[in-house]
């Protein structure tokens, strides 16, 4: 798996964006991120994020920056682990935990997955905190932890230095890279999730790497053996990608979520007419192709049957329906 992510080094123009496009009527063309000039002079980094698999619970991870400007910048890479948060709105949910067992290598345990290892080849720092709302800048209630979900967040870019747990250990964890990158020039990090123990990240990790993309390359040929030009080849292939990067874990049980959490108050009323309402043997925990996250948590279900299309060509197990 691989995917590209390009990354402005001037800040982001999201208030022009939303300014500009309020001002315009809809016999105007939309205001578009490049009309702001954030890519002037190829002043961004490409970010690329691989994904191979030495084994089953294996994952080894790569990450190469590369800066398209003129010339050398600063770049904060911060690969992220953590728990989605279930304690939170059933207090009879076991809380999993993350924790620094050696210099950049983190224990994640949790009550059904067990054990993992995150290794991370030399960050500056680790920073733990808890993947937990603050309840404080959302609603000006009292936080039950000082390290909230954000709180990375405000320690790389406020340099709140107390807004992580110094005790290293939390339910989320970043691996804060800082990265001077000279201009053309590229870095490439390294990770590896792991359920066993003492796993590398040197010259095994390399051969598996290289292993998996040339099995990649072999499986999109067998797909397409067609007289294709390669650039076609490229945008079949980026195009089968992002319909396996739409895949995600989804987890939607229909008559808990008309009744609300355990811990937290009863829902409004509207919801029980809500589309799906009626399915109440509804019981999800699968991955599955997620069109238009944002309809959560009903199914898009005509873009669904669509999905299953051109997935059935790469991804033949039943995991659409």
């Amino acid at each position: 798996m691989k995917g590209l992510y390009k990354y402005p080094q001037g800040a982001y123009p999201y208030d022009w964006l939303v300014e500009e496009n309020q001002r315009r009527d809809r016999r105007t063309l939309e205001f578009e991120l490049l009309d702001t000039g954030v890519f002037k002079e190829d002043r961004y980094f490409d970010v690329f994020v691989e994904y191979v698999k030495a084994g089953p619970e294996d994952i080894l991870i790569q990450i190469t920056a590369i800066n398209r400007g003129p010339e050398t910048k600063t770049l904060h890479l911060l690969p992220t682990l953590w728990f989605r948060n279930t304690w939170s709105w059933n207090s009879k949910e076991p809380k999993p935990n993350l924790k620094l067992i050696q210099p950049g290598v983190v224990e994640a345990s949790h009550p059904t997955l067990g054990q993992r290892y995150l290794y991370c080849e030399g960050p500056t720092e680790l920073l733990f905190t808890e993947n937990e709302t603050n309840y404080q800048r959302a609603f000006g209630s009292e936080n039950p932890s000082p390290y909230v979900k954000d709180g990375i967040h405000n320690y790389v870019v406020k340099g709140q230095k107390d807004a992580v747990n110094p005790a290293n250990t939390g339910t989320k964890v970043s691996a804060n890279y800082i990265l001077e990158i000279g201009a053309s020039q590229s870095q490439t990090i390294k990770l590896r999730l792991s359920a066993r123990p003492n796993q590398p990240l040197g010259k095994e990790f390399d051969r598996t790497f290289l292993t998996r993309i040339s099995e990649a390359n072999e499986f999109y040929q067998r797909i397409s053996p067609f007289q294709m030009s390669e650039d076609d080849r490229n945008i079949q292939r980026q195009a089968f990608a992002g319909m396996l990067w739409t895949k995600q874990y989804f987890h939607y049980i229909v008559e808990d979520w008309l009744k609300g959490d355990p811990d937290t108050q009863l829902p409004p009323a509207e919801r029980k007419g809500n589309r799906n309402s009626e399915w109440i043997h509804l019981h999800n925990d699968d991955i599955l192709s997620m069109p238009d996250k944002w309809e959560y948590p009903w199914f898009a279900a005509w873009d669904l049957a669509f999905h299953a299309i051109p997935l059935a060509m790469i991804d033949p197990e039943p995991s659409v329906s």
